[in-house]
C-alpha cells in the first residue's frame, strides 16, 4: 500500500540550507531545468534579502528511496557531492538556491568542483557598502575598499580577513571606515538571520514528484512548456530530456535564422503530432507526456519534420528570418505536412506554397474563429492523407485576399510580413545571388510622408537599401571622376529587379505604386479572389 504523502511547511535559515547543500543533503533531480537566470535576477534576489523581503517558497522532495540515477550534480557554478545521506531533491527554488550557494560559498573546491567561467559571469557579486547595493565588476576592475565580495560575508572569519586586508589597509579616514564597517556588518547580520519558507514533501514517487513539479510551475513563466513536459515524461532508463531535445533543435535551425523560434510554437508542433488535431492551448499535457510512444514520436517524427518545414519556409518561400513568418501556427501545419510526407513531390510542395500565401493574404488565422481553424486543419490533413486525389478548394478558407497597402509597417503585423515576403520573392527570382541574408531594418520601413503609397514606397530590403544609396552616390559624384571605382552593374541588377525607376530614383511614390500593382498581379496569378 502506498504511503500517504506528508507535507510540512516551515522556515529554514539561509545558512542551514546552504550547509545542507554543501554536505550533499539537498540534490538536484534530473528533470530540473538548468540555470537560466540573468545577472539582474541574482542582484534582485540579494536586494530582497537585504531589505527583508520574502523570496518565495522552496519546495523540497524527500523520496522514500535514494536513487543516484535521478540525480544531477550541478547546482549553479558548483558540482555538489553525492556521497553521504541524500535527504531532499529541489522541486522548486533551483534558481534561487543556485544563486545563493554560488555567490556565498567560500570553501575548498576539492570535494566541490567549480565552473569558474560561470562563477565569474553570474556569481561574482559584490556588496557596495557606500550605496547599500549589489554590483558586478569586470575581471580587470579592482574592487574599491567599500565593496565586499559576497563569498566573504557569510562566515565571520572570512569577513574579518577581507576587512583587515582591504578596508583597514586602504581607508585612512577612521570615521569613514567605521561607517562602511557598520553598513557591511548590517548586511552580514541580515544574511545570517534570514529565513526562507520551505515546503517539504515526503513519500512521493517519481511520477508524483514530476507531477508536483509541473503543477508548481504551471502558473506564470517560471519554466517553459518543454520543461514541464520533461518533468512528466522523464525516463531514467533512456535519459530522454525534452528540454535538451528542444535546445538542440533550435541550434540546428540557426542556419535558417529560426533559432529564436518560440518554444511554445515548437511544443504546439509536438502536441499536434499525436492526436490528428491542431492545438491552440496547453491541452492534456499530462496525458500527452505519459504516452508510451511519446519519445519515439518526438525524436523520429516531430523533430525531423520541424527541420524540413523550416527548411521549406526558408528555401521555397524565402521566409529568411523567423520574424518574417506571418503566423507561428503556419509552421505547425507545415510540420504536419512533412511529418506525413517525408519526401513530397514538387507539385505537392507547390500546393503547400499556395496554401501558405492564401492563409497569409486572407489573414485567416486572425479572421477565422478557432472552429474555422480547426476545420481547416482537418481538411488540410484529409487532403494529404487521401493522396491529393482531387483539387483542393482554396475558397474554403472563407476570406478573400487583401492587397491594399498597410497603413503602418512593422514586422509584427501579418500584412506587413506578407508585403515584405512578396518583395523578397519578387526580387529573388531575378537576382537570387544577392539574398544570402536579407532583412528589413527599422529605418527602411518608416514612412517618409509620401501620402498615397506610404509607407510601402520606403520598404527596402537591406540589399536594396545599400544598392539605392551607392547607386545614387556614384551616379551623382564618384562615377564622374573615377568610373573604375565602382561596379555599377551589381546595383543596377538589384534595383532593376526591384521596383525602382533607375532614371528617377527619388520618385519613391512611383516605386510604391509599382509595388502595389505587382503584388496584385502576384495574387491574381494564383487564382485568389481579391477583396475590392
Amino acid at each position: 500500500m502506498a504511503q500517504k504523502l506528508l507535507i510540512r511547511t516551515g522556515n529554514r535559515t539561509l545558512t542551514s540550507l546552504l550547509q545542507y547543500i554543501k554536505q550533499g543533503s539537498i540534490q538536484v533531480p534530473q528533470f530540473q531545468r538548468g540555470f537560466v537566470w540573468e545577472r539582474d535576477n541574482v542582484k534582485n534576489l540579494f536586494d530582497s534579502i537585504n531589505k527583508g523581503y520574502p523570496v518565495g517558497t522552496v519546495f523540497l522532495w524527500k523520496p522514500s528511496d535514494k536513487s543516484d540515477s535521478l540525480t544531477q550534480s550541478k547546482l549553479g557554478a558548483y558540482t555538489i557531492p553525492r556521497e553521504g545521506q541524500q535527504d531532499y531533491y529541489v522541486l522548486d527554488g533551483y534558481q534561487r538556491l543556485s544563486s545563493l550557494f554560488s555567490c556565498l560559498y567560500n570553501g575548498d573546491t576539492d570535494s566541490i568542483s567549480c565552473d569558474n567561467e560561470m562563477l565569474g559571469k553570474y556569481f561574482s557579486l559584490y556588496y557596495d557598502a557606500n550605496f547599500n547595493e549589489f554590483v558586478y565588476l569586470s575581471r580587470k576592475t579592482k574592487p574599491k575598499y567599500w565593496q565586499f565580495p559576497l563569498n566573504a560575508m557569510l562566515v565571520a572569519s572570512d569577513f574579518r580577513k577581507y576587512y583587515r586586508e582591504h578596508l583597514e589597509v586602504e581607508c585612512k579616514d577612521e570615521e569613514e571606515k567605521e561607517k562602511i564597517l557598520d553598513q557591511a556588518d548590517g548586511f552580514c547580520s541580515r544574511l545570517l538571520d534570514y529565513n526562507i519558507l520551505c515546503t517539504e514533501i515526503e513519500n512521493a514517487d517519481i511520477n508524483q514528484a514530476a507531477d508536483i513539479f509541473s503543477r508548481i510551475n504551471k502558473e506564470g513563466t517560471k519554466v517553459t512548456i518543454d520543461w514541464m513536459i520533461h518533468a512528466l515524461s522523464y525516463d531514467k532508463e533512456s535519459g530522454f530530456n525534452l528540454a535538451k531535445t528542444t535546445d538542440e533543435l533550435l541550434e540546428s535551425l540557426q542556419e535558417y535564422h529560426f533559432d529564436d523560434l518560440s518554444r511554445n510554437t515548437i511544443f504546439r508542433c509536438f502536441q499536434s503530432s499525436f492526436d490528428n488535431k491542431i492545438f491552440f492551448d496547453q491541452d492534456k499535457i499530462e496525458v500527452l507526456a505519459r504516452k508510451e510512444n511519446f519519445r519515439k514520436v518526438i525524436v523520429e517524427e516531430s523533430v525531423p519534420a520541424i527541420k524540413k518545414a523550416v527548411q521549406f519556409l526558408y528555401e521555397d518561400l524565402h521566409v529568411l528570418d523567423r520574424k518574417l513568418l506571418p503566423y507561428p501556427i503556419q509552421l505547425v501545419f507545415c510540420m504536419d505536412f512533412f511529418r506525413r510526407l517525408s519526401t513530397p513531390t514538387d507539385e505537392q510542395k507547390q500546393w503547400l506554397k499556395k496554401w501558405f500565401w492564401k492563409t497569409t493574404y486572407t489573414s485567416f488565422f486572425t479572421n477565422g474563429s478557432l472552429s474555422d481553424q480547426r476545420n481547416e486543419y482537418k481538411e488540410f490533413v484529409k487532403y494529404i492523407k487521401t493522396g491529393f486525389y482531387k483539387e483542393y478548394d482554396f475558397s474554403d478558407l472563407l476570406f478573400p485576399v487583401t492587397t491594399s497597402m498597410p497603413e503602418e509597417l512593422n514586422m509584427r503585423g501579418v500584412r506587413s510580413c506578407a508585403l515584405a515576403l512578396f518583395v523578397i520573392n519578387h526580387i529573388f527570382k531575378k537576382c537570387p545571388q544577392t539574398f544570402l541574408n536579407p532583412v528589413f531594418s527599422q529605418t527602411t520601413i518608416i514612412s517618409q510622408g509620401y501620402p498615397t503609397h506610404a509607407p510601402a514606397c520606403t520598404l527596402f530590403t537591406d540589399v536594396e537599401q545599400k544598392a539605392y544609396n551607392r547607386y545614387r552616390y556614384q551616379k551623382e559624384w564618384v562615377y564622374k571622376d573615377n568610373p573604375t571605382w565602382y561596379k555599377k552593374e551589381d546595383d543596377e541588377n538589384i534595383l532593376s529587379a526591384s521596383f525602382f525607376d533607375l532614371d528617377d530614383l527619388d520618385n519613391l511614390e512611383a516605386r510604391g505604386l509599382k509595388m502595389e500593382q505587382e503584388e496584385r498581379r502576384f495574387v491574381e496569378r494564383m487564382g485568389f479572389i481579391i477583396d475590392e
